[in-house]
């Protein structure tokens, strides 16, 4: 990769500036990427360009002067008067508006689900994702047919006298986007896609709507239903047939303009597109009946609110259906974490479709419940039968190398990795007597944190780590870049969580440094960048979660062929998780509840998903996530029309299964929830071994890691495994040998997590109890500046001191 003579850039390009003096405290953020920051890859022809912001990639040359062209986000009042969103199930849409048919670099679709589309020139193409699923060798996906093409399975939608549009996102909520498509500055027909529903709203402002077909009337496709105010339409191309009912308000005419064209007019040009649950057979005239009683009430906003109970730290979580902030019924598809988790009253109407079993329920919302598992600073010491004067060399060889053996990383995710470590080191070292130590290792931190919240001026800028504020896309940019987390605001989540992380293990020792004059209004912004509270005026509501669905996505362009999606749910519970130490630290209870719903919400999708937990228990069928014919235990990315048992970087099972692991610290201890599952986890991520344990993988395949998960269900024969290796091996980029050596002996005391399920909790979010079938283990943290009681649920009381771990051990007797 070769570095971009900026010198040559000064005269073209406006270089890195500072926020006003005291805006965020001791720091400052940038204005524009310097251009000596700039990384160029050269290509044929010309080249890729890299940390220069959310930019089009392709230049003519890196050599000489490099001019990037920025993107601009394809939105509209009202959503333009809001912080650019993008990471949905819809963002394709904002970066990219509408994809030209044909385009090979526009196959991004949205996935409302149980609907697919493609937003083309021309209108939607438009699916249904059950009649497309297919089980594959390592997932189940819908693999589109000709995706490139206007129509093929499905239906287009269309326009009577316009072909060439662009489009934008109109508006947006928690659960729905509005896309318009335009000639020029004049609106021709917009559309309102919401998750879970079965409809598409429909307005045509010019023209006419045209309903077009691949295949010819009667070849492929034909009416199955014809009344005043609804004509249903089926499609059955490659075998995949859909059964779509367009109607208005009121009459509607239709009009065939070809063996392949319907227009569809009325007199107030408002029509839903509905797609019917009916899979090979034609839709029962009942289905139609009951589908269509609520298509006609249109859904314009869906609003998703959490409530955290401040007795045990469960979430409830509620869906409202509103049109024009007004309440309104609807028929709404459930995804299995929805109505596993509620009391809502179902139809009997149920599709398979990408997360499992979407059950439809005649409502104007409802609500779930969800347990929080717990979460800690780290694992206390003293538990487990380990030599503390290993433990201790293992910490000071760590000390003696200096920072500059950890701190050489200038990008957000590789830098973001090594704080993370060194934060989970400095608690170890404390919590051992290893005082001076951990002050050196809290002292490096600071000095690497503040060097990356310090942006540099003019031609003096620094080439690297700072940050910079995006007005045009409303997000914090770290530089350099990395994994595309400018270009397609890939992964913040992720990499800032690491940030967040380590900076609130510094104010666990150094409450100051975290206060708004010095460096609290920092961190609190990469927070904000990744999980921003509601109306916050710089950045969109909870960028990556998606309230809707309940997980995170990690695209901010989507352009993939199966919408976004989402791989390492241990890194998103990482970034949650350290909100709710941060905001513990800080005393601050909204961010300590945002991060309870966050992170509990991750972990419930994490097994409900990507582990289809109640299909191993062997739950009946409609409770089962994967299909049978699947065959396999886990997956590793969630997609939007599917999921895949790989990664996006290797294809080796340590890795495909690994991923979902690390960081290891307490903040994903709900790894642990169902050791019996997790055992046969860890099994089959070792599989490509030859004895079936870490000790058998190559160096990069993440030996420490494995050995760390492997203990939060059978800790004696993973601490046999790494004594048996020995401590001399290099550890994954975010593990220390001190680390893992200290956690896989602790979990020989610890047993197995009891606490996440719902009947043992606590009254505080820093509490978690074990058990190892003789004793249970009862470990708070208190984060306060004063004494406090931890009270469990099953009637144990911890008093626990300021800034202090206390472990109770109580012979093992269920209440």
């Amino acid at each position: 990769m070769l570095k971009v003579s900026w010198a040559l850039l000064l005269p073209f390009a406006v270089l890195s500036a500072c926020k006003p003096a005291g805006e965020h405290g001791a720091g400052s953020v940038g204005n524009h990427i310097s251009p000596q920051s700039y990384q160029c890859e050269p290509a044929d022809p010309g080249g890729r360009l890299q940390s220069a912001g959310v930019v089009h990639p392709e230049v003519p040359s890196c050599e000489g002067l490099v001019r990037p062209s920025a993107r601009q986000p394809q939105m509209l009042p009202p959503a333009s008067r809001k912080p650019v969103m993008a990471h949905r199930w819809w963002g394709n849409v904002t970066f990219f508006g509408a994809h030209a048919i044909g385009d090979a670099e526009g196959i991004g679709h949205i996935t409302p689900d149980p609907i697919m589309a493609r937003i083309t020139e021309r209108g939607a193409r438009i699916m249904g994702i059950p009649v497309g699923l297919e089980v594959q060798e390592d997932g189940v996906t819908y693999p589109v047919p000709e995706p490139l093409e206007e129509v093929y399975d499905g239906i287009a939608l269309a326009n009577s006298l316009y072909a060439d549009l662009d489009a934008f996102v109109r508006d947006y909520s928690d659960g729905s986007v509005t896309v318009e498509w335009r000639d020029g500055h004049r609106p021709v027909m917009a559309a309102t896609f919401v998750q879970g529903l079965p409809y598409v709203y429909l307005s045509v402002y010019r023209g006419e709507l045209v309903l077009r077909t691949h295949a010819a009337q009667g070849d492929g496709a034909g009416i199955f239903h014809e009344e005043d105010d609804a004509l249903g339409l089926w499609t059955g191309v490659v075998g995949q047939r859909n059964h779509f009912l367009v109607s208005g308000q009121g009459a509607i005419r239709h009009e065939r303009l070809s063996e392949r064209d319907l227009q569809i007019s009325s007199q107030t040009s408002h029509f839903t597109l509905t797609w019917l649950p009916a899979g090979e057979s034609a839709p029962s005239s009942a289905m139609i009946a009951d589908f269509l009683q609520y298509a006609h009430q249109p859904v314009d906003q869906v609003r998703v609110d959490y409530q955290v109970d401040p007795a045990d730290f469960s979430v409830m979580i509620t869906h409202q259906y509103l049109y024009q902030n007004r309440p309104v019924k609807t028929m709404a598809g459930l995804q299995p974490l929805h109505w596993k988790n509620s009391e809502q009253a179902l139809t009997h109407y149920q599709v398979r479709s990408s997360r499992g079993m979407l059950r439809f329920a005649e409502t104007q919302g409802f609500r779930y419940h969800l347990p929080f598992v717990g979460v800690l600073p780290g694992l206390p010491a003293g538990l487990g039968e380990y030599d503390s004067e290993t433990l201790a060399r293992l910490i000071r060889e760590f000390v003696a190398k200096g920072r500059l053996s950890w701190d050489t990383r200038s990008d957000t995710y590789w830098a973001g990795k090594q704080y993370g470590k060194v934060a989970e080191l400095a608690l170890l070292a404390r919590t051992h007597g290893l005082g001076k130590e951990a002050d050196q290792l809290i002292g490096d931190l600071k000095l690497a944190l503040e060097d990356w919240f310090t942006a540099g001026e003019g031609a003096e800028g620094k080439p690297a780590r700072y940050f910079i504020y995006d007005k045009r896309w409303n997000t914090l940019l770290g530089v350099h870049e990395s994994f595309g987390s400018h270009q397609a605001l890939n992964d913040h989540h992720f990499h800032y969580g690491y940030f967040v992380r380590a900076a609130a293990e510094i104010c666990r020792v150094d409450p100051a440094w975290c206060s708004q004059e010095r460096w609290g209004s920092m961190v609190e912004m990469l927070i904000r960048d990744y999980a921003a509270g509601r109306d916050d005026p710089q950045f969109p509501y909870l960028r990556h979660f998606d309230p809707a669905f309940g997980f995170s996505w990690a695209s901010g362009s989507a352009n993939y062929l199966l919408g976004n999606n989402n791989e390492s749910t241990s890194e998103a519970a990482n970034a949650y998780g350290a909100m709710i130490l941060y905001g513990l630290v800080t005393d601050q209870p909204e961010l300590v509840d945002r991060g309870v719903y966050l992170h509990s919400s991750s972990t419930a999708t994490f097994w409900e998903y990507w582990n289809d937990i109640d299909g191993f228990h062997e739950k009946s069928a409609e409770y089962r996530n994967f299909p049978e014919s699947y065959g396999k235990l886990t997956t590793s990315i969630i997609w939007g029309s599917g999921h895949v048992l790989t990664t996006w970087f290797s294809d080796a099972l340590a890795h495909t299964l690994g991923i979902q692991g690390l960081p290891v610290n307490g903040l994903v201890l709900y790894l642990g929830q169902h050791p019996d599952y997790l055992q046969e986890y860890v099994a089959l991520g070792l599989s490509e071994t030859g004895d079936g344990k870490p000790s058998g993988l190559p160096d990069n395949q993440w030996r420490d890691i494995w050995w760390s998960i492997w203990a939060m269900t059978d800790a004696k024969s993973a601490l046999a495994d790494m004594l048996s290796y020995g401590m001399d091996y290099t550890p994954e980029e975010g593990e220390t040998l001190a680390h893992t050596y200290h956690w896989v002996h602790t979990w020989q005391a610890l047993g197995h997590l009891l606490s996440g399920g719902g009947t043992l909790t606590a009254d505080y979010p820093a509490a978690v109890v074990f058990s190892n079938g003789a004793q249970r283990t009862y470990v708070a943290y208190n984060f306060d500046q004063q004494e406090r009681d931890v009270v469990f649920s099953d009637g144990v009381r911890l008093t626990v001191a300021p800034g202090r771990f206390e472990v109770r051990q109580l012979p093992e007797n269920p209440r």
